[in-house]
């Protein structure tokens, strides 16, 4: 009996510290920590792992570099792992525990006796013990079971509130770069618009020098070539930023230099615009916020039936192995061996817990009432998202193609114009206006292309339809 108790503490001793080094994952809960929804089943998880900068930066790349240094997602996903280890430690109520206990203990004591035929002395004890101890809860009533559905649907909302957040980071590194372009584009244009107003200036003064032309003429075209500069180092400036807000987001410092790939040519891709009514019932489907308070509604009702079933009796199979052996001075009578081997069934009833668990109970409950109330605002919230988006993208697309006319009326109009006053016909007034129309028309056609990539992205978010799908 005695080996057999130290073979078994033995085995138990490596156990332990071979499951404390390596901490597997008997349950596979690391498996249901949900994939990034923003990526498609082809392309696989995102492993983080870049080499050097290409020589022009895709959407893509500048998105997956955002999403894998951003510190939200990050926080997120551990959050997604914490409570998938929580779900692994409500099965683990299931199992039998199993305790080993070694012990040992020494002493020393004197023995003095009245009467003078007796012998007084002193003497030492030695005591060495080793248990096993397995208790097992058989029934519960429910309890257990309501733990683990608790734990499985928090680790559905951290999922769902894991994916939210990828969708907003994706978002708003998809909003960077089209910003950035936004700004390249509107630095080429006032290049564009410089480079005239200097054709103007020559034009003008050509024409004073001659006689031709007032004085008034070259000090307006003057003026409209140092504004256009003046535009032209602000839009520098603009670009120079929105590079270097998406160089820090990636991680990298911002005076990194970075070359962007692409325009903004619109996509035609918007197949996944549908009537509203049918975009409100699939965003209620498959928006990550309406799942993650559809899951923590859910959780909070299987809280209820967990504090109500910890009330109830458990019944438990509790067993007891024990070996003690006693080394003692012959003054202590000798030596000791015990074994002590029992079995048998636990039944733990609570019968009174000073009204405790009826407000443990109402606290659930009330719970449950907050989160039927998440759910309905959330609803609303994505409803209210989903149609501002839809509105903005049938806004922007219909913007799209007047703010395209407009640059080609106002550019033709400037041609016209610049040829009259080449002749000598048209006044310098009028080739301002014309230039200033033009730059104006170049600026909200970028901006509506700008404003147009962002709402289609934005709609798609709202629909929690967000992925790498909808750049292509």
């Amino acid at each position: 009996m005695r080996r057999l108790l130290q073979c078994l503490m033995t085995a138990l001793l490596g156990y332990s510290l071979s499951a404390w080094a390596l901490e597997p994952d008997i349950f596979g809960t690391a498996h249901s920590v949900s994939r990034q929804a923003v990526y498609d089943d082809a392309r696989g998880e995102l492993s983080c792992s870049f080499g050097r900068l290409p020589e022009r930066l895709p959407l893509e790349q500048v998105v997956e570099r955002i999403l894998c240094h951003d510190p939200q997602t990050r926080i997120s996903w551990a959050n997604a792992k914490a409570q998938a280890a929580q779900v692994g430690l409500s099965q683990s109520a299931y199992l039998p525990s199993l305790n080993g206990r070694i012990g040992t203990s020494r002493g020393n004591g004197r023995v003095d006796y009245d009467e003078s035929y007796m012998r007084s002395g002193e003497g030492h004890r030695r005591r060495n013990s080793a248990s096993l101890e397995l208790n097992w809860v058989l029934v519960d009533f429910g309890r257990r079971g309501a733990a683990l559905r608790n734990a499985r649907q928090l680790l559905l909302a951290a999922n769902a509130t894991q994916d939210a957040t990828l969708q907003s980071t994706f978002v708003q590194a998809a909003q960077a770069y089209y910003d950035a372009l936004s700004a390249q584009r509107s630095l080429a244009a006032s290049v564009q618009i410089a480079e005239l107003a200097a054709r103007n200036l020559e034009a003008a003064d050509a024409k004073y020098k001659a006689g031709a032309a007032a004085l008034s003429d070259r000090l307006q075209a003057q003026t409209a070539f140092s504004q256009a500069n003046l535009r032209q180092i602000r839009d520098r400036g603009a670009l120079r930023n929105a590079l270097g807000v998406i160089a820090l987001r990636m991680g990298l410092p911002p005076e990194t230099p970075l070359q962007l790939a692409g325009d903004l040519t619109p996509l035609p891709d918007t197949q996944f615009v549908k009537a509203v009514d049918e975009l409100l019932i699939q965003a209620r489907q498959d928006h990550p916020a309406v799942l993650a308070a559809n899951a923590r509604l859910n959780a909070a009702q299987a809280a209820v039936d967990e504090k109500r079933a910890a009330g109830l009796p458990s019944l438990a199979l509790t067993a007891d192995l024990t070996y003690t052996q006693s080394q003692q001075s012959k003054i202590f009578n000798g030596d000791e061996r015990e074994r002590d081997r029992s079995i048998g069934l636990q039944l733990s009833i609570a019968l009174f817990e000073g009204f405790g668990r009826t407000y443990q109970v109402r606290n659930a409950q009330a719970r449950v009432e907050a989160s039927q109330a998440e759910l309905a605002e959330v609803e609303q919230q994505v409803a209210l998202d989903l149609w501002a988006s839809y509105q903005t993208l049938n806004i922007e697309t219909q913007s799209l193609q007047r703010t395209n006319e407009l640059v080609d009326q106002s550019r033709q109009s400037l041609e016209v114009v610049q040829g009259r006053y080449h002749s000598g016909v048209g006044s310098m007034i009028e080739l301002l206006n014309a230039l200033t129309a033009y730059a104006g028309a170049e600026e909200q056609h970028i901006q509506t292309l700008s404003h147009w990539q962002t709402s289609r992205l934005r709609l798609a978010a709202s629909l929690g339809r967000l992925g790498f799908w909808t750049l292509q």
